[in-house]
Order: C-alpha cells, then sequence, then structure tokens
C-alpha cells in the first residue's frame, strides 16, 4: 500500500509536469502583460513581500519587459528594523484597584532585526533570489553532552535563511520556480483559511508581514487577454526526512472578471488534508471586499482532550481519527480608505471550522482551569516549547476583528489608530489603541494601552490572565529599508 501511495503522488507529480510543458509547446495567443505577468519577471525594489500572482501580474503590466534584462550587478538590499520597547501591567485593576506608580509586572524589550536580502539576473530567462534574516542577541547557545557525565555548550550565531529560489521559463508561456519562498494564496488580512501553504500563521498585531514559505516546485502560466493564471506546486515537507507521503501537491487558478479577481485552489497531501479553496476580491461602492471559503477533509491542527492531572497532562488526539473529517472555513471582510482625510478601516469576520464545538471548548478550558498552579505551569511550559500547538489560540469557530486607522492628524505628526479582536464564541478578545508620533526620519515615539477581556476559562481570558491593562512605551529608531 506504502509503495502504491508513491506511486500514485509521483505519477500526479508527473501529470502536473506534462500538462506545464504541453502548455509552453502550444502556440499562445497571450497578450504581451499576460505573457510576463508573474513576479518572477519583477524587479524587486524592496525585500520580496509575498504578493500573489495576480496582483504581481497587475503590477509588472507597468513595464512587461524590465524583468528581462539582463544585469550585470547583483542588487542588494534589505530592512533594519529597531526598537526599544517597556511595558507595565496592572491586573485586573477594575475589581482591585489602579495605583498607577505600582504596577504589578513591568518589562524592557529591546529588539533588533534585520533582513538582508541579493537577487540576481544573469541571463534574461534566469533570476536568483534568496534573503536571510537575523535578531538581536544575534547568537543563541545549546548546550550538549560531551562524554556521559559531561555538557558542553555551543554558540550559534542568529541568522536563518528566509527565501532561496531561481525563477527560470521555458519559452514566453511558462515559468518555472524552484526554492524555498512564501506563497501567498489568501486574501484576508487578519485570518485567510485560504492561505495554506506557508509554515507561519498571519501576525494578527501586524498581518502585513512576510511569512515564511516552504521548499517548492511551482509552475506557472499566465494566458488569455485578462492575465489569467494557472499555477502547480509540488510543496515538500520541512524535515530532514521528506517522503512522497508527506509531499504536497496543489493547485491554483485566477481569473479576471469585470473589476473582481477570482480564485479556485485545490490541494492534497497524503498524511494530512486535501483542500478546496475560492477567494473573491473587488469594489462593492467605496469598499474594497475580500472573500475566501475553504472545505478541508483532514486538518494538519493538533486537537486535544481535556488536560488530565498525570504527566504529560495533555493527549493529542490521533491525525488519523480525523483524517476523514470535514472542516468548512471561510471568512468576509473589507477594507475602506479615505485618502482625502488620512483615514482607513479594516474589518473581518472569520469561521474557523477546525474550532472546538463549544461543549469539547469548554471542557478543555476548563480541565485546564481546574488543573493546580504547578501542574498549569507545566503545561504552559509544553505551550512555550512547542509540544502543545493550537491551543489557547484559535480554538473558539467564531471570530471577529476591526482596525481603525488615523494618519497625520490634522496635518501634524502624529496618527492613532485602534485595533480590536474577539473570539466570539466565548466571548473573550482584547482592544489596543495606540498613538504615534514621528518625531524626525527614523525616529518613531508609540503609546499604547492593551485591555484583555473575558472569563478565566477563555482564549483570551487565558492569554490575558487576570484581565489586566498594559501600558506600552516604545521607541523605533533608525528603521528603514536600504
Amino acid at each position: 500500500m506504502k509503495h502504491f501511495r508513491g506511486l500514485a503522488l509521483a505519477g500526479l507529480f508527473a501529470f502536473f509536469l506534462v500538462s506545464a510543458f504541453s502548455a509552453g509547446a502550444q502556440e499562445s495567443g497571450s497578450d504581451i502583460d499576460a505573457l510576463f505577468g508573474d513576479e518572477v519577471l519583477v524587479e524587486p525594489e524592496q525585500p520580496s513581500q509575498g504578493t500573489s500572482e495576480q496582483g504581481a501580474a497587475a503590477t509588472s503590466a507597468i513595464d512587461p519587459l524590465q524583468g528581462l534584462l539582463k544585469t550585470e550587478a547583483v542588487k542588494i538590499g534589505g530592512s533594519l528594523t529597531g526598537k526599544i520597547g517597556a511595558t507595565w501591567t496592572w491586573n485586573d485593576p477594575w475589581n482591585s484597584g489602579f495605583d498607577l506608580l505600582n504596577p504589578d509586572k513591568h518589562e524592557l524589550s529591546p529588539a533588533l532585526q534585520s533582513l538582508v536580502y541579493f537577487d540576481a539576473r544573469p541571463s534574461e530567462d534566469f533570476r536568483v533570489h534568496g534573503s536571510v534574516k537575523s535578531a538581536w542577541p544575534l547568537s543563541s547557545t545549546h548546550e550538549f553532552l560531551d562524554t556521559a557525565t559531561t555538557s558542553a555548550s555551543v554558540t550559534v550565531p542568529d541568522i536563518r535563511i528566509f527565501e532561496l529560489f531561481s525563477d527560470f521559463q521555458l519559452g514566453d508561456s511558462v515559468y518555472f520556480r524552484f526554492g524555498k519562498a512564501t506563497v501567498k494564496w489568501g486574501v484576508g488580512y487578519f485570518f485567510s483559511p485560504a492561505d495554506i501553504i506557508n509554515l507561519e500563521q498571519i501576525d494578527i498585531s501586524d498581518p502585513t508581514t512576510q511569512r515564511e514559505g516552504p521548499l517548492q516546485f511551482r509552475v506557472f502560466i499566465p494566458y488569455g487577454q485578462s492575465q489569467n493564471t494557472l499555477s502547480f506546486y509540488a510543496i515538500f515537507d520541512d524535515s530532514t526526512t521528506p517522503d512522497f507521503s508527506t509531499t504536497a501537491l496543489a493547485g491554483k487558478a485566477e481569473f479576471v472578471l469585470g473589476n473582481y479577481e477570482l480564485g479556485i485552489s485545490g490541494y492534497y497531501r497524503y498524511d494530512t488534508s486535501e483542500r478546496a479553496a475560492l477567494t473573491l476580491t473587488g469594489p462593492l461602492g467605496n469598499l474594497d471586499v475580500f472573500a475566501e471559503g475553504v472545505i478541508a477533509r483532514g486538518s494538519p491542527k493538533a486537537f486535544y482532550t481535556p488536560f488530565t492531572s498525570t504527566s504529560p497532562y495533555y493527549h493529542e488526539v490521533s491525525s488519523d481519527d480525523v483524517r476523514t473529517t470535514f472542516y468548512p472555513s471561510g471568512t468576509l471582510g473589507f477594507l475602506y480608505s479615505d485618502q482625502e482625510n488620512n483615514f482607513t478601516a479594516t474589518a473581518q469576520y472569520y469561521y474557523n471550522g477546525e474550532g472546538y464545538s463549544d461543549s469539547d471548548r469548554t471542557a478543555l478550558f476548563n480541565s485546564f482551569t481546574s488543573q493546580s498552579s504547578l501542574i498549569q505551569s507545566a503545561i504552559s511550559l509544553s505551550i512555550r516549547n512547542g509540544d502543545i500547538t493550537n491551543f489557547p489560540q484559535f480554538t473558539g469557530r467564531h471570530y471577529a476583528a476591526a482596525k481603525l486607522s488615523f494618519s497625520e492628524i490634522g496635518g501634524s505628526d502624529f496618527s492613532a489608530s485602534a485595533l480590536g479582536i474577539m473570539n466570539i464564541s466565548d466571548l473573550s478578545g482584547f482592544v489596543q489603541p495606540s498613538l504615534n508620533w514621528d518625531i524626525a526620519d527614523y525616529l518613531k515615539l508609540s503609546f499604547s494601552t492593551t485591555f484583555g477581556f473575558g472569563a478565566d476559562n477563555t482564549e483570551y481570558g487565558l492569554l490575558f490572565q487576570g484581565r489586566p491593562v498594559v501600558i506600552g512605551l516604545s521607541l523605533t529608531a533608525g528603521t528603514g529599508n536600504f
């Protein structure tokens, strides 16, 4: 049976390749904008942002030939982010009283992060792109057994490869990419159930940050008069022992329908799930709306039965037990922008089909809060170490998020925003208003206040234990692109 699975996956992979080469051998009626529509042919002015193929196609239409020109020099650039942050926390000031000069906890958190990329085009039809990330303290120390009774330590630089891939093409109809790269399938802002390939989830507090993608082989085919595209992927598991059963196959078709963009995609991985997704973006009056619908059979997510008082205190449901279960998910949201008044608003609803039912979620949280503080600490340690995943985050089925932003208030250097996230299933969440002052170029001061709410046995009630008020002050210094 195992050999059959391997042959089946190999056959499907071969089918995608044959399809791509067949398309390349045909005479295409595509116009020049469609032929050079993929981001593979666009010179990056800054680090890769992981835009969708369809969006990149529209961008490249401005100058579709620029990416074909061979460059004699390797382009190098990147970004540097420096920040000094401090927070003060008051636990449950609503009932315990609020003493501004006596917080329950305070923290100082300096941060320094960098991304450096290179982009080389030694010939008109070949490109190599790579980027590395690093963060302060720029190194980490690991201990290991030197002998049976003694240990030693080694210091390792904190440098990791974020992207490394090459782009090449077959004629003017089929474009290829092999390597590690971001793949943005979804169109959601805070939540994106259709974005199923990347290795990282969206950071709700910073949703525009580029996320890490997997090792992949992609075939990209633009066609038609409206920059329609087809993409096929082989996605390799992020492990030292990849196998046919852990290699995913995926495909996506994108269409331009008037002012709207429609995406249809499918994903298959033998040991976890199959997924089909539908995405839609376009204008509706003064709003830019986006929607996603996903149906999954099986799930890569970890599910847990109620916690116990016996080590290791948790039990993960076997992936085989949910392999044939269907999970529908969907999201709907909008973006409103008033450039004249420097105002933007974003709101989104998310149905998380892979969340727990109300009864199962309540039982899981109650089993945690009923444990002794010692066992709760042990479970929390397992969460920090990554042994327990998907808890308590995204355990509900209904979520909502919104953000309001004002920039250059009254023509000044001040801007303000308010972010709110809510798990509607258990009525927990947080609200974070903030005020920013652009003191000078590359120097910004930010003030924020975070209010967590929800009962102890809820998602954000657990993440914000004691319903605290957190005041934050940060100075962003020397941050920019180069």
